[in-house]
């Protein structure tokens, strides 16, 4: 794939006819097609979303998050199994939103990147990293947060240098003329305790030096964010209206960016036309509309989900007409 990191084309060729739809999302994976009409040939560019891998560097590791019926495994062989499937193997782009690792280690990065180098689609992948890649998830002396927070950047560094990733957050992305997509960290840098390695914090400055990239790239059609943390978690009583795990109000802190962040953030989005914001984080897939911009959240792909014909990991795909601007959705499913 040759796209590249800045500068991004400014401006799509006029005879591609193009627009977004919209459509009711699946579980797990997630799949956009963006399809194109080039002198009368329909070309799709498709989009991979995984998150929330948690890898270890040896296949018989656990996950560290408690589950109710013990710690789940098999992580590292559900990925080679997803990085196989069809639906990403077909993808132009595959974005993984955090938490490729379960511990930060680089040996768990090193498993990534030879997995995605053995499958042939290294250069098809764009990472930014969850709060398990970088944060501590035990305790750490208080005083020192400027010092955490260079120790913390300094070990995802390394697992993101080893596949060619960028470092410096936010980035601008451009796998084709009409698609941009943008990287944020999202991450609780230099925390404390266990406590609060699930917090979200973007901070001033990235938002600010996002606004100058949105401005920049103001003419590509499809604008997307991708970042791990969840910018918008529902009250407990509308996400029981949406049939969704609700979550308490000490989850809802613990678990999103502080809300003059996501306000800030939401209203990026309006002004310059963001398609897509997609996260990760909550290990459940959502689909929702905030002020009109459409955030879709991706649950742990590793983590199976139960069918009737047993045990499953899942990818929705999408692809959107040039010709309706509809959007059509199918579903991927890989057996266990």
């Amino acid at each position: 794939m040759k796209g590249k990191t800045e500068p991004i084309h400014p401006n799509p060729s006029p005879i591609i006819d193009f627009r977004v739809g919209h459509t009711t999302l699946g579980l797990f994976g997630l799949c956009f097609y963006v399809e194109e009409n080039i002198g009368g040939a329909v070309n799709s560019f498709r989009i991979s979303h995984l998150s929330d891998l948690h890898l270890t560097a040896n296949d018989n590791v656990a996950r560290s998050e408690p589950r109710l019926f013990g710690a789940l495994t098999g992580m590292n062989a559900h990925f080679r199994k997803i990085i196989a499937s069809k639906a990403v193997q077909e993808s132009d782009l595959v974005l993984v939103t955090g938490d490729v690792t379960d511990r930060g280690d680089i040996g768990a990065w090193q498993f990534f990147w030879d997995t995605v180098e053995k499958a042939n689609i290294k250069d098809r992948v764009r990472v930014v990293p969850g709060n398990h890649d970088v944060c501590c998830l035990g305790v750490r002396l208080p005083m020192k947060r400027k010092q955490y927070r260079e120790e913390d950047m300094a070990k995802v560094h390394k697992g993101l240098l080893m596949g060619g990733q960028p470092t410096q957050f936010p980035w601008a992305y451009s796998p084709d003329p009409r698609v941009v997509v943008f990287g944020l960290n999202s991450n609780n840098l230099g925390n404390f305790t266990a406590a609060t390695n699930a917090m979200g914090d973007i901070g001033y400055y990235q938002l600010k030096d996002l606004a100058s990239m949105l401005h920049k790239h103001r003419e590509v059609p499809v604008k997307i964010i991708a970042m791990h943390h969840s910018p918008n978690i529902p009250e407990e009583e509308t996400a029981i209206k949406r049939g969704q795990r609700p979550f308490s109000q000490l989850d809802r802190i613990g678990h999103q960016v502080p809300e003059s962040q996501r306000r800030m953030l939401n209203l990026l989005c309006v002004t310059h036309k963001v398609r897509l914001l997609l996260h990760g984080h909550l290990h459940m897939s959502e689909d929702r509309r905030i002020t009109g911009v459409r955030y879709i959240g991706a649950a742990a792909s590793t983590e199976p989900q139960h069918s009737p014909q047993g045990p499953i990991l899942q990818f929705p795909t999408y692809q959107v007409s040039a010709k309706t601007h509809r959007v059509s959705c199918n579903s991927a499913v890989v057996p266990i």
